[in-house]
């Protein structure tokens, strides 16, 4: 059966209609896009420019490009600004609350989702608790317990309260990641031999990486730029995070910004670095996480 010339003609203008319009909208969805780019870059691009500066340049010409490259800012905050001791500082606090926060969130998870047991649930809504708690209102309480047990002032004590604060967050995120396993899966598991140990650490493990990749990058994020605990907690300067460092830099009548710009950069560098190369594995993980959560 032959259509009318009506319908053939009404088709016809439509994909006009579509060919015509449909490369406009491309183009402001870039525009927007490079808009969004640029809109985050730019402190970046303007924090490199002004740490390749003198101080004084800084006020004369913030938004210029440098008259003298200044790459000497960097050496003078990495030595006399004493940058390299609160980088290496916080590149193991970090690193221990991660390990820490890794190991826990999915052993909980994995017994929260997996195992039958009677206060699962309740463990549950207890880990979910933890996320409602404003760390400010920890900060008295928490001060004076950790007075009386030696604490303050300890690295250790600071890494206590990172994988406390950073453990129910986890657990949310591998709870959602690890309900979506298939029990089957695992059934066939026991019937090979596997124990609960075994199963956990060849099966649920391997599967669950980008769901502990983006517990991995918001957890390093999180400790990696926190400042209100470290400031409070640690006073000693051979023992400061790179976040309290930074304050360091400014005097009490004038500040140096330049060394201080260059060791923001320096601070700056592992995050950025750590998105850019992982930015897929955590997208990922944060999108199987919700659809199976």
């Amino acid at each position: 059966m032959k259509s009318s010339p009506y319908v053939e003609t009404t088709k016809r203008q439509s994909n006009v209609d579509t060919r015509r319009f449909f490369p406009l909208g491309k183009i402001m969805i870039y525009a927007v896009l490079c808009f969004v780019a640029i809109f985050y870059v730019y402190p970046l691009l303007w924090l490199l420019l002004n740490s390749l500066k003198e101080t004084p340049e800084i006020y004369t010409n913030p938004w210029g490009l440098p008259q003298h490259w200044m790459w000497s800012n960097y050496w003078n905050a990495w030595t006399t600004g004493n940058t390299g001791r609160y980088l290496l500082n916080s590149v193991w606090i970090s690193s221990a609350t991660l390990v820490a926060v890794l190991v826990f969130s999915a052993m909980s998870a994995y017994a929260l989702t997996k195992l039958r047991w009677k206060l699962s649930k309740a463990t549950f809504v207890y880990f979910l608790l933890g996320m409602m708690v404003p760390i400010h209102a920890t900060l008295i309480p928490l001060f004076v317990y950790f007075t009386k047990v030696g604490l303050v002032d300890s690295q250790f004590g600071l890494i206590l309260i990172y994988i406390s604060f950073g453990l129910p967050a986890a657990v949310l995120v591998l709870c959602g990641f690890f309900t979506g396993i298939p029990k089957e899966m695992l059934e066939a598991a026991v019937m090979d031999g596997c124990t609960v140990y075994s199963i956990f650490w060849r099966i649920v493990i391997p599967i669950s990486k980008p769901a502990l990749m983006t517990v991995t990058i918001l957890s390093f994020v999180g400790v990696w730029n926190e400042l209100l605990l470290a400031l409070v907690f640690i006073s000693d300067p051979d023992k400061l995070t790179l976040p309290v460092g930074l304050t360091r830099f400014a005097g009490e009548y004038t500040t140096d910004y330049a060394p201080m710009f260059a060791a923001i950069m320096i601070a700056t560098i592992p995050t950025v670095v750590l998105f850019a190369v992982f930015n897929k594995q955590v997208l990922a993980g944060m999108a199987e996480g919700a659809i199976k959560g």
